[in-house]
């Protein structure tokens, strides 16, 4: 039991989880430092990642473990998540609050506090602690629950908290909180206006302001074009069944834009667990699909998340191909830390443990699901933050600098002290 281990043995394990993920992660450093991984490498690398050994490693890990209870129990996770947020959101403004930010290092702020990392850190910790801490097994729900059964629900409860990061990610992160600025909006209410070393990105502020414009109806999601195409085909009031037709059309449209491969795994995964002689198929009958298809998804999947490490180092490797920094770049970086790590963690695991000790919810007694709630809690700023700063040429040195004391210098003792609590969470309950 938990009890035979000391504060130093449990401190050890998580640590030798993290040191596992650092020394991966410092490969991907080294390689972007020799220039073996520029911008351009990652960014092919991680949409590789994403559209095909994320979505392999999401299906090999929750196809074989769903059933209908199991969904059933898992309604709780976006409450949980929209309390998180709004806690985070509340914890940001009152530090930029308390730092007078403009309204543009505010929104900066706001990001670094909702969105974190949810698909690389996280996920590998989770998989490491599974097979590293003892008792982590819910006997009273999962019969015969061993180490693998751990790890594809920690995954599983994962993968609903990125998708939900995701959608809030790419439309109120991406077009508002971090849309593409002009220069001189960005300083407005600082009395200053700081130049490039490059005077090319001189020119290029003066000439943001007309573009941003164009630029955002570009980066507009598809399926509003097509909704105004189906529209506009027609000049006369369309009958009733008509309106019913293009509300489907436009339904589907916004479906397709919604998903993506990760999603697309969850569900074929969703689908093989509710029909059991397919699941049988894939996973339990020994026969040629499991052999063949089951075995290649799963080798394919076991690529991914040393591939999301090597991408994660990289990231952390700085760039001189960056707008320069802002006067208040050291508030900022201190402030999204504080907004992000610090504050909401101290808000959060307090009340964690009271739904844990009193929700009558079966989810909240499975030990890796604390697990995992409690890390999201301090996990540092979304990787793919860093990419849309990049994309909309906004705070990019900061970010930088986020990630940096985030991930390299904060990640260790949060986690260290997260995995303590859990554990005395669960002796409390």
């Amino acid at each position: 039991m938990f009890e035979e281990l000391s504060y130093i043995q449990i401190a050890f394990l998580t640590f030798q989880a993290i040191f596992e993920v650092v020394l991966v992660c410092l490969a991907g450093f080294i390689a972007a430092k020799v220039n073996l991984l520029n911008p351009t490498a990652q960014l092919n690398i991680s949409q590789l990642n994403i559209d095909l050994f994320t979505p392999c490693l999401i299906f090999a890990k929750l196809a074989p473990q769903l059933s209908f209870k199991t969904l059933a129990e898992l309604a709780i996770i976006p409450a949980f998540y929209a309390i998180s947020t709004a806690i985070s959101v509340a914890s940001s403004k009152l530090v930029s609050y308390c730092y007078a930010f403009n309204a543009p290092e505010t929104n900066y702020v706001i990001a670094m506090s909702v969105f974190g990392n949810s698909n690389s850190l996280p996920v590998s910790l989770t998989l490491a602690l599974a097979y590293t801490l003892p008792d982590l097994k819910w006997d009273s729900f999962i019969k015969d629950d061993n180490a693998d059964k751990i790890a594809g629900r920690g995954l599983l409860y994962l993968v609903i908290f990125q998708q939900l990061g995701q959608v809030l990610r790419w439309s109120w992160g991406y077009n508002i909180l971090l849309k593409k600025r002009d220069h001189n909006e960005i300083y407005r209410d600082l009395n200053c206006i700081i130049y490039s070393d490059n005077p090319n990105n001189n020119n290029n502020n003066n000439n943001n302001n007309n573009n941003n414009n164009n630029n955002n109806e570009m980066d507009s999601p598809n399926y509003n074009d097509n909704s105004v195409i189906l529209y506009s085909n027609d000049n006369t009031n369309p009958s009733v069944i008509r309106k019913i037709g293009y509300f489907f059309q436009n339904l589907f449209y916004s479906f397709l834009e919604f998903m993506n491969p990760p999603l697309y795994a969850m569900l074929f995964a969703v689908i093989v667990a509710l029909f059991k002689p397919i699941q049988d198929e894939f996973y339990q009958n020994d026969g040629f699909v499991q052999n063949t298809i089951s075995l290649a998804i799963t080798q394919l999947g076991e690529v991914s998340i040393p591939l999301l490490l090597v991408v994660l180092g990289a990231n952390l490797c700085p760039s001189n191909e960056v707008q320069p920094a802002s006067p208040h770049h050291n508030k900022l970086i201190v402030a999204s830390l504080l907004s992000r790590m610090i504050i909401p963690p101290l808000l959060l695991l307090p009340f964690i443990a009271m739904c844990v000790k009193y929700l009558p919810v079966s989810i909240l007694d499975d030990p890796i699901f604390l697990i995992v709630a409690n890390l999201l809690t301090i996990a540092p700023p979304a990787i793919q933050l860093s990419q849309i700063c990049q994309i909309n040429q906004i705070y990019e040195k900061e970010m930088a600098g986020v990630l940096f004391w985030g991930y390299v210098v904060l990640t260790l003792p949060t986690t260290i002290f997260v995995v303590v609590a859990s554990i005395e969470i669960l002796q409390w309950v």
